[in-house]
C-alpha cells in the first residue's frame, strides 16, 4: 500500500492552522512513518489473534497507524478479537462493512494480502514497538506545530497568553514522555520479598517510611509512607482578619473596602518589603473568616484600624499581636503612600468639587457657594461658567455675612441641548424611513409632540424618551449625550446632576466626602482638588511662638479622614484630632487636620497650594527658613537604642559621635528618640543595614492611644505572599510553622536539634508559593538554633548569640534541603520542577506551601472546586509516580469556629473539591488556647495549664493505619513545634481541634516578638480619641479652618 492509499489523519490541534504534514514540509523532510511495519502488525494479528495481548502493551490504539485503512483494520480486528477470540476474516469484512470503510481499506484482498505476505506472527512486537515508535515521534512533531501556532496567536488565549500556552507546551511533551511508562504487573513473589525488606529495616524502631522527628507522631503513622498524598491543614494566618468596611487603596488609586477586594479577588495593593520600603503587591489569597471580636486601634495621628485581638502591627522589635500591644507603644504607619491614578476630569470639574465640598451648600433644589474671598469668588465663577449649562446669581449680600451664590441652570446651555437633540432626532427618523406622525403614533403621543421635539422648542420627560429610543432603536447617550434632562427647563441644571452622579447632591456639612473618582485621579489633578479644598476651609499661619502651621477643618469626619488619606498620598503627614467649637448658641463637634512638620509643610506648599491664600504661605515659608530644621515628631522608637547598642559593639559613646560629626555633643542614648537623620548618620558609622533601612524607610512611628473593644463584626483576611502584610486604613498589618520544622527534621534523618542523629540524612524537596528563599531560612536558623527570629533578621545579636548561631549554621550545612520559591506555578510546572528535583538530587519527600496556591489553567475554567480537585489529582499522581511522600498545606475554611471548641473537622477542607478523597492521611494543627487570647480567666484557670502553650495534630484520616491525637509544644519565640514531654498520641479515632500554623509563617503569633506567648488582655477604653487644645489664627473659622455659621446645619449625632 502506497502513501496515495492514505486519507487524511486527525490533526492534533482542533485550531486552524498548518496541519503536521505541512509542517514536516517546511523542513522538506516526510512525518516519520514505516507502513511496512504497519502492515507486518497487521498481518501478525490476522494469522494468531493471540498476538493482541501483547501488543496492546505497546500500542496505544488506532491513532498509532499512519495509514487510515491500517487504523480502520486495526480496530475492527481489535474489537472482532475483544469478542470472538478466535475469529476467522469473515467477521473482521462484516465489522469494515458495516462501518463503511471496507472500499478504503481495499476489501477482502487486501487482507488477505497482509496476512499471506506476513511469514509468522513471531515479530508481532518488533513491529508493534516500530509502528509506536513512529507514532509517538509523529505526535511530538503534531505538538511542536500546535506550539507555533498558539504562539504566533496568542491573542487568542487573552492576558494569559503565554502562561497557557507554556502551560499546554508542557503538557503536550510530558505527555507524550510517559507515554511508555506503563505500571507493568508484578509478581506476589516479588511484591513480598520487596515488602520483607522494608518490614526487616522498619524493625527495633517501628517506622517503616520516612521518620518526622516529631516521635508519637512517627509512631501514629509509622513514618511518611512513600506514594502517599498527606495534608497538613488549619485555618489561615490564625486570626489576622479586620473589619469589613477597613479602606485598602489599590495600585490604580482607587480606594475599597476589604470586603469589596474579597469580593471581586484581584487587584494590586501596597505592601512593605524587608527593607521597609512600601512596594505593591497582589494577595494570592482572599479569606472569609466571618464574625470575631473586633478592637478599634488609634493613634497619635488620629488613624483607626478595626482588626481582632491576634492582628499584628508592626513594632521596632518586629510584627506583635494586638493582644499584646498597649497605650503609648509605638506602631509603624505609612509616611508616605505614593498611589496616583491615570483618570483625568475636566479642570473646572476639580475646582468646582473642591469649593463646593468646602464652602458649597448642597442640601436645596439648586447648590449655592458662600465665600467672601472676591479672587475664590471670581475662579469659581469662571470654572462654573467653563463646566457649562449653569449660570450664578446673587442670593445673599447682607452686612456682616459672606456673599453667597446660586448655581442654576443656563438657558442658553437648555438651548444648545434641545437644538443638538433636534438635530439628531430628525436626522435618526430619516434612517429609519418613518414619518413624525408615525413615530408619535408608536411612541403613544399627539404628532404635534414631536413637530416640537423635532424644531427644538420642547423635549420629551424621561419615561416618554426612554419609550422613543425604544422605537427608533437607539441608546439613549446617542439620540441625547449629555442626557435628555440637559435640554428640559423642569429638571435639575448640569451641576446638580452632575452632584447627584457624585453621591454629594442634598449631602449636609457632616455627610460631605470625597468622592470615589477623585481617588483614581492623577497626581496633578489630586493635588490642584486639594488646593481648592484648603482655599475654603484650609488655612495657613505663623503662631506667637514662631511655629509654622497648616490646618484644615470640617463637621465632617469622613471628610477629615479622607483629606489626611490624600495628603498622605503626596508624603504630607497630617495628624488628625476632633474638637467641639462654638457654633451659634451650642458647641458641636469639628475634625481639625494639623500639619507641622517643616518638611511636610515645604512639601504641601510646593506641591499643593492654598488658592488666594498666597501670601499667608510666603509667611509660612519664611518662618520655616528662620528655623533650623527640627521635629519632634517624626522619630525613631526609643527602643532602637538596643540595635544601636548591639551595632556598636565595643565602641564608646564619645568615638561615635565624633565619627558622626557631632564631637562633645551628647547623643542622649536610651533617653530621647532619635531623629531619622541622626540615626542614618549613625547607621553609616556602624556600617548597619538594619538601620539604614529604619533611618530611610517608608514608615512613620506612631503611638496608639486607644484601643476600644467593638464587639463582634464580620472579618476579611488577604494573604499577601512575600512580604506577608498590606496597608489598611493607612497602617501597617501583618499576615506557618509545622512544615518547615518537619521538613527540616525529616532531612535531618528524623532528629530534632537537640537529638543525635538517628540515620542517613533523607533529601527534601521544599516548594514555597509563598514566602521567598530567605525567610525560610530565616525561621529555619531561628526555630534551629533558638534565637528569636526578628534578631537573626535585624542581625542585631550579640557576641554569644552570633556565635551560636555559626555553630548551628554548621549544623545545617548538610542538611539536604531543597527550597524553591516560585510564585504562580501550575500543577504542571511543580510536577515537571518535582521530577527534576528527583533526577537531580534523589528527593524523597516533598513539601508544598499551599495547595490552594497552585493553580490548573485547564480545570479553571468550570470552578474552582474543580480547579482544587485537579490539583490534588495531579499531586496524588505525582507521589505515586515519584514514589514519595509529599505533603501538601492546605487551608481550613471558618467553619471550626462557629463550633463549640473550635474543633476542626475534614469536611472544613476549603474548597475541598477530592482533597478529602485523594489524601492518604489528613493532619489538622489546633491550639486551643489560641482562641483565648486576653482572656485572663480562662488562661489563670488551673484546669486550662496544661493546654497553654500545646499544639494538637490530628490524624484525622490515615488510609492504612489508625488515627488519632498528637501533642506538640509550641515555641512562638524561635516558631518550633517541639516533642511534648510526657505524652503519647490519643488513639482510636478521631479526637478532634482547631488549627495552627500550617504554613512557613503565615502563623500570625509572636515569631518576631520577645514577649512570652501568652497573651494579655487589652487594655480598658479610656475614653476614646485624644482631644486637644485649640490651635491656628484667631479668625473667624471660615478664614481660619473651621465651620461657621454660613455652613450646612450638621445632622444630629
Amino acid at each position: 500500500m502506497d502513501d496515495t492509499s492514505r486519507t487524511g489523519r486527525r490533526a492534533f490541534s482542533n485550531r486552524p492552522g498548518p496541519n503536521a504534514e505541512s509542517f514536516a514540509k517546511l523542513y522538506e523532510r516526510p512525518l516519520p512513518y514505516s507502513l511496512e511495519a504497519e502492515m507486518a502488525l497487521l498481518g501478525s494479528m490476522l494469522l494468531d489473534p493471540r498476538v493482541l495481548s501483547d501488543v496492546m502493551s505497546i500500542v496505544t490504539g488506532a491513532d498509532d497507524f499512519y495509514s487510515e485503512a491500517h487504523a480502520a483494520i486495526f480496530q475492527a480486528v481489535h474489537d472482532v478479537y475483544d469478542k470472538i477470540p478466535d475469529a476467522d476474516l469473515v467477521p473482521i469484512l462484516d465489522t469494515l462493512r458495516d462501518r463503511g470503510k471496507l472500499e478504503l481499506v481495499g476489501g477482502g484482498e487486501y487482507l488477505a494480502k497482509l496476512a499471506n505476505e506476513t511469514p509468522s506472527a513471531a515479530g508481532a512486537v518488533r513491529y508493534a514497538k516500530t509502528v509506536a515508535d513512529k507514532a509517538r515521534l509523529r505526535r511530538l512533531i503534531e505538538a511542536a506545530d500546535r506550539m507555533i501556532y498558539d504562539a504566533l496567536n496568542a491573542g487568542e488565549f487573552g492576558v494569559e497568553g503565554a502562561g497557557e500556552i507554556i502551560d499546554a507546551a508542557e503538557s503536550a511533551v510530558f505527555e507524550i514522555a510517559q507515554e511508555n511508562q506503563r505500571s507493568d504487573p508484578q509478581a506476589l513473589a516479588d511484591l513480598l520479598a520487596r515488602e520483607l525488606e522494608r518490614i526487616q529495616a522498619a524493625e527495633g524502631v517501628g517506622i517503616s517510611g520516612v521518620a518526622t522527628g516529631f516521635l508519637d507522631l512517627d509512631k501514629l503513622l509509622s513514618g511518611m509512607q512513600n506514594g502517599e498524598m498527606i495534608i497538613l491543614a488549619a485555618r489561615p494566618s490564625m486570626g489576622k482578619c479586620l473589619a469589613f468596611d477597613s479602606e485598602i487603596v489599590r495600585d490604580d488609586g482607587a480606594v475599597v473596602t476589604i470586603e469589596e477586594l474579597f469580593r471581586s479577588r484581584q487587584g494590586s495593593i501596597a505592601t512593605l518589603n524587608e527593607h521597609l520600603k512600601l512596594t505593591q503587591g497582589t494577595p494570592s489569597d482572599f479569606i472569609d473568616d466571618g464574625r470575631k471580636p473586633v478592637f478599634e486601634v488609634t493613634t497619635r495621628l488620629g488613624r483607626r484600624v478595626r482588626t481582632t485581638i491576634t492582628h499584628p502591627f508592626l513594632t521596632i522589635d518586629g510584627w506583635r499581636p494586638l493582644g499584646q500591644l498597649r497605650e503609648g507603644e509605638m506602631v509603624a504607619v505609612p509616611r508616605r503612600l505614593e498611589i496616583f491614578g491615570r483618570e483625568t476630569w475636566r479642570d473646572c470639574e476639580v475646582k468646582l468639587l473642591g469649593y463646593l465640598i468646602g464652602d458649597g451648600g448642597l442640601t436645596g433644589p439648586t447648590p449655592r457657594f458662600t465665600n467672601s474671598n472676591l479672587r475664590i469668588a471670581d475662579d469659581f465663577a469662571a470654572a462654573a461658567t467653563e463646566f457649562g449649562g449653569v449660570q450664578l446669581t446673587l442670593s445673599s449680600t447682607r452686612q456682616h455675612e459672606a456673599p453667597s451664590w446660586r448655581i442654576v441652570g443656563s438657558s442658553d446651555g437648555i438651548g444648545v441641548a434641545r437644538t443638538a437633540f433636534a438635530r439628531t432626532l430628525r436626522e435618526v427618523i430619516r434612517r429609519r424611513g418613518l414619518t413624525q406622525r408615525e413615530v408619535a403614533k408608536r411612541v403613544g403621543v399627539s404628532p404635534a409632540s414631536v413637530t416640537h421635539w423635532t424644531n427644538g422648542a420642547m423635549a420629551p420627560d424621561e419615561a416618554v424618551f426612554d419609550r422613543l429610543c425604544v422605537v427608533l432603536g437607539v441608546e439613549a447617550c446617542d439620540l441625547a449625550s449629555e442626557g435628555i434632562a440637559a435640554a428640559r427647563t423642569n429638571t435639575p441644571n448640569a451641576l446638580t446632576r452632575w452632584l447627584e452622579s457624585l453621591g454629594l447632591a442634598g449631602a449636609d456639612a457632616a455627610r460631605k466626602h470625597v468622592p470615589p473618582g477623585v481617588f483614581t485621579l492623577e497626581r496633578r489633578q489630586v493635588a490642584l482638588f486639594l488646593n481648592r479644598l484648603f482655599a475654603t476651609d484650609g488655612w495657613a499661619t505663623v503662631l506667637a511662638s514662631g511655629q509654622a502651621q497648616l490646618g484644615y477643618s470640617t463637621v465632617s469626619e469622613r471628610l477629615a479622614r479622607q483629606v489626611q488619606h490624600l495628603l498622605l498620598r503626596f508624603g504630607v503627614i497630617a495628624s488628625l484630632r476632633l474638637r467641639w467649637v462654638k457654633y451659634r448658641d451650642a458647641r458641636r463637634p469639628a475634625w481639625q487636620l494639623d500639619i507641622t512638620d517643616a518638611a511636610a509643610i515645604r512639601t504641601f506648599i510646593e506641591e499643593i497650594g492654598i488658592f488666594g491664600k498666597e501670601e499667608a504661605l510666603a509667611r509660612v515659608m519664611e518662618a520655616l527658613s528662620k528655623k533650623k530644621y527640627q521635629t519632634n515628631r517624626d522619630l525613631i522608637p526609643i527602643d532602637v537604642w538596643r540595635h544601636i547598642d548591639t551595632a556598636r559593639g565595643e565602641r564608646s559613646w564619645r568615638s561615635i559621635a565624633e565619627e558622626i560629626g557631632a564631637p562633645g555633643e551628647n547623643l542622649h542614648a536610651h533617653r530621647r528618640r532619635p531623629a531619622r537623620a541622626r540615626l542614618a548618620k549613625l547607621a553609616e558609622a556602624m556600617d548597619d543595614g538594619r538601620l539604614r533601612d529604619l533611618a530611610a524607610s517608608d514608615v512613620y512611628w506612631d503611638e496608639i492611644v486607644s484601643i476600644v473593644p467593638l464587639g463582634e463584626q464580620q472579618v476579611y483576611d488577604l494573604t499577601m505572599p512575600g512580604t506577608h502584610n498590606f496597608i489598611a486604613n493607612d497602617v501597617c498589618v501583618h499576615n506557618t510553622a509545622m512544615a518547615l520544622n518537619l521538613a527540616e527534621q525529616i532531612a535531618r534523618g528524623g532528629r530534632t536539634p537537640d537529638e543525635p542523629a538517628k540515620g542517613p540524612h533523607v533529601p527534601v524537596g521544599l516548594f514555597s508559593l509563598e514566602m521567598s528563599k530567605s525567610s525560610i531560612v530565616q525561621r529555619l536558623l531561628s526555630a534551629f538554633s533558638q534565637i528569636d527570629s526578628h534578631r537573626i533578621r535585624t542581625g542585631h545579636l550579640n557576641a554569644h548569640e552570633m556565635t551560636s548561631l555559626r555553630t548551628h549554621a554548621e549544623g545545617l550545612l548538610e542538611t539536604p534541603l531543597f527550597i524553591d520559591d516560585t510564585p504562580g506555578l501550575t500543577v504542571l510546572q511543580l510536577r515537571a520542577r518535582a521530577r527534576r528535583m528527583a533526577a537531580q538530587h534523589g528527593i524523597r519527600a516533598i513539601f508544598i506551601d499551599y495547595l490552594q496556591l497552585l493553580s490548573s489553567p485547564g480545570a479553571s475554567r468550570e470552578s474552582r472546586q474543580v480547579e482544587v480537585s485537579a490539583i490534588s489529582r495531579g499531586i496524588k499522581a505525582l507521589a505515586r509516580e515519584l514514589n514519595i511522600p509529599i505533603v501538601c498545606l492546605s487551608q481550613l475554611n471558618r467553619a471550626s469556629e462557629q463550633r463549640e471548641g473550635n474543633r476542626p473537622r475534614m469536611s472544613d477542607l476549603r474548597e475541598s473539591g477530592s482533597i478529602e478523597q485523594d489524601a492518604d492521611v489528613v493532619m489538622l494543627l489546633h491550639r486551643e488556647d489560641y482562641y483565648h487570647q486576653g482572656n485572663e480567666a480562662w488562661l489563670n484557670d488551673p484546669e486550662n495549664a496544661d493546654k497553654i502553650g500545646v499544639a494538637e495534630l490530628i490524624v484525622a484520616k490515615q488510609r492504612n493505619g489508625p488515627t488519632g491525637v498528637v501533642k506538640l509544644t509550641w515555641d512562638s519565640k524561635t516558631t518550633r513545634f517541639r516533642n511534648h514531654a510526657g505524652t503519647g498520641w490519643a488513639g482510636g479515632g478521631f479526637a478532634g481541634g482547631g488549627f495552627g500554623g500550617a504554613g512557613f509563617g503565615n502563623y500570625g503569633g509572636t515569631a518576631a516578638s520577645e514577649l512570652e506567648s501568652k497573651p494579655n488582655r487589652p487594655p480598658e477604653y479610656n475614653g476614646g480619641f485624644p482631644m486637644g487644645d485649640r490651635t491656628g489664627p484667631v479668625e473667624n473659622f471660615r478664614d481660619g479652618g473651621g465651620p461657621d455659621r454660613d455652613d450646612d446645619e450638621p445632622s444630629p449625632f
